[in-house]
């Protein structure tokens, strides 16, 4: 590898840098020396695929003990942990993830699969406490729901809806 090679790229860094209000503090040679060690001098560029040079944290300057060598798409992603993003960018990620499937969220995953949580939705929602519920009035007496007549007087539901539906021998619903 020619030195004019090196000395060309840590010439352009250091420019970069500067444009970027941040300070070059590493000689050539232990700028060199950082890329030489890291092995990855041939892969190194522009791109989510190649090697570049980050900062710890991505704060302070280009310095020794402060840098280390990694893809591009880590050094960016790392860079906006914590960053809001711009509407345009939501929507760029919302197009490219459209008709993508969400393995966090399929089959075992889904929180709403798992038993325990499947029970605690249908105690919520069931019976008497659903927003469709209408309240029984029996021979046996009045139960919150037609849910709730059936498991307690062993009838099928709908058995006991037809007998409200049509006022029969003391079946009824309550009326709001």
């Amino acid at each position: 590898m020619a030195r004019c090679e090196y000395r060309k790229a840590y010439t352009q860094h250091k420019s970069n840098a500067k444009h970027r209000d941040l300070k070059m503090e590493m000689t050539f040679e232990e700028w060199k020396g950082v890329w030489v060690e890291s092995g990855v001098w041939n892969q190194r560029g522009r791109g989510a695929n190649k090697y570049c040079m980050c900062r710890k944290n991505d704060e302070g300057n280009y310095a020794v003990g402060n840098v280390f060598i990694d893809l591009g798409k880590t050094n960016t992603r790392d860079g906006n942990i914590g960053k809001p993003d711009s509407e345009e960018t939501k929507a760029k990620k919302s197009l490219a993830a459209t008709g993508m499937k969400h393995p966090w969220a399929c089959g075992r995953n889904n929180v709403m699969h798992r038993p325990e949580v499947k029970a605690k939705m249908s105690i919520a929602v069931g019976g008497s406490n659903n927003y469709r519920a209408k309240k029984v009035i029996s021979p046996f007496g009045e139960f919150g729901s037609t849910t709730e007549a059936a498991s307690e007087l062993h009838i099928p539901a709908v058995t006991i809806q037809w007998r409200c539906r049509n006022n029969k021998k003391g079946w009824s619903y309550a009326v709001a």
